[in-house]
């Protein structure tokens, strides 16, 4: 059985998303990855970052249900 970290570096979750170390600074400079601190290291939070994700999937104008568009 595996579990994820609660906790992801700053490399680890540059990999998690795909984007390089400037642009996961960027997000945390914009305010759109929020960082917890413990001692000197800057960790994100992995609900943060499924957070972070989900805001980047467009809410959904059109939903199908049984056949019939609402």
């Amino acid at each position: 059985m595996t579990t994820t970290p609660l906790l992801h570096s700053i490399q680890s979750s540059t990999q998690i998303l795909g984007i390089g170390r400037s642009s996961l600074y960027g997000l945390i400079a914009d305010k759109k990855i929020y960082t917890v601190k413990i001692g000197r290291r800057t960790l994100i939070p992995d609900q943060e970052i499924l957070r972070y994700i989900k805001s980047l999937i467009p809410p959904q104008h059109k939903t199908i249900d049984a056949g019939v568009e609402r």
